[in-house]
């Protein structure tokens, strides 16, 4: 991946300049800003970093196929989505259970090792989203159905309800698909990893 770096006085033109010499829209780029103050009179000095997203995405493809394949897992396809805010990568292979492993911990592992090589690359995080035969997004709608469940519950016994432990996400998820149930109200209680969402009846 290569990292195209301008300099100057004014970060607008510096843009302008990028998105001229590349010839890309601003939402097909990556960029990183570095700010300081030069000279007796402590005038600002821009310098803009640039990735392309079509690179990160490209590399992470590679990166991805290659550690499947050390896997022992030849027969991956891996479809990719270029996002504003993220780049996803679903993967659909003959052995989708290896690829997600137990309680999806592989497939999340993977995302990690992306991630952290694409950042330690271009010093930039990037959102990559790794999933596999759409994994994660039937855990989502399972997650939401489930605390809707136990919502009506708590609404009925008027009771407490605690569910398992969960990672920020999926707590995220819950709190958001009970935002706008009325009677009850969702509490993130316990230290991380054990860290889980308590569904309460409005007193």
């Amino acid at each position: 991946m290569k990292i195209y770096t301008y300099e100057g006085k004014n970060l607008e033109e510096l843009t302008l300049q990028a998105l001229k010499e590349l010839n890309v829209k601003e939402d097909e780029m990556l960029t990183e800003v570095k700010e300081e103050t030069v000279g007796l009179l402590r005038k600002k000095k821009y310098t803009l970093n640039v990735v392309l997203k079509s690179d990160v995405l490209e590399y992470s493809k590679k990166l991805l196929k290659d550690i499947v394949e050390g896997m022992g897992i030849k027969d991956v396809i891996i479809e990719s989505q270029r996002k504003e805010n993220f780049i996803k990568l679903t993967l659909h292979s003959s052995d989708n259970s290896i690829l997600i492993g137990r309680n999806g911990r592989t497939l999340s592992s993977l995302q990690n090792i992306i991630r952290s090589s694409v950042s330690n690359q271009i010093g930039i995080f990037v959102n990559i989203i790794l999933d596999v035969e759409n994994y994660k997004i039937k855990q989502e709608h399972n997650i939401e159905r489930l605390a809707k469940k136990l919502a009506k519950e708590v609404l009925r016994t008027k009771e407490p309800i605690a569910m398992d432990s969960m990672n920020s996400y999926e707590r995220r998820l819950v709190h958001n698909a009970l935002s706008n149930f009325k009677g009850i109200t969702s509490d993130s209680e316990g230290e991380e990893p054990n860290r889980r969402i308590v569904i309460k009846p409005v007193e």
